[in-house]
């Protein structure tokens, strides 16, 4: 009977059929890519940290805020092994599934979530955590860093005391052996940054009462709290 209906159907021009579907094809995915191309666009407005990458260590080698708004990035950039610091803006776009800045570099987007940018490069992925607003420290003046020690709880069993000297931070095990790592604090998009060498980057969110409140990001997020010693 199933036979007996199609058979039953007028026959229509193989090439037009063929011609329309094609049309509808190419129509679709139009429609999808401009609503895939709009809807990253919309998740990828904001401010986003270097987490974690997929190498071996999962460690990066520099610490980056970057923020995209509207077509437009600014970023900053701070690296060790030699260390170097470095602030650019641009433009930027999304398209066929890569990040484009300045039309020139171009990196390839696994994923955009409400949280979460993957990107690859050389065989290397990189995830980037998005800022929430409410880490922005509104008062960053009222703290102060330079010149001064601090215990600091890392949520680890033990306390750790930090001094920060002339553009240099010690560790309470680094004090006798004269090693330390260089730091320094900017403002990113009304976000209080501390960068320093070999460590992920720390938001400074304020201070309650006498304690500094820093948030760092890597496959959780990390919260520090520190204190004048």
């Amino acid at each position: 009977l199933r036979w007996k209906v199609l058979a039953s159907f007028p026959r229509r021009n193989y090439s037009q059929t063929v011609s329309t579907n094609l049309k509808k094809k190419i129509f679709i995915i139009s429609i999808f890519s401009l609503t895939f191309l709009a809807c990253s666009n919309q998740k990828i407005d904001g401010t986003w940290v270097l987490s974690y990458t997929d190498s071996e260590s999962s460690f990066p080698i520099f610490s980056e805020i970057i923020t995209f708004d509207n077509g437009f990035y600014e970023s900053d950039n701070f690296s060790f092994g030699p260390l170097h610091y470095e602030k650019s803006n641009g433009t930027y776009k999304l398209e066929n599934q890569k990040l484009i800045f300045n039309d020139t570099t171009k990196l390839s987007v696994l994923a955009i979530t409400n949280d979460s940018l993957i990107t690859r490069h050389e065989n290397i992925s990189y995830i980037l955590k998005k800022l929430n607003d409410t880490l922005k420290n509104k008062e960053p003046n009222k703290i102060k860093l330079e010149g001064l020690t601090f215990d600091a709880d890392y949520g680890g069993p033990q306390i750790s005391t930090i001094t920060f000297q002339s553009g240099r931070v010690l560790f309470d095990s680094q004090l006798v052996m004269g090693s330390s790592n260089k730091f320094m604090r900017t403002n990113h998009n009304g976000f209080d940054i501390l960068f320093q060498e070999f460590a992920l980057p720390r938001i400074i969110k304020g201070i309650d009462r006498d304690t500094i409140m820093l948030y760092a990001f890597h496959k959780k997020v990390i919260k520090i709290k520190m204190w004048k010693k």
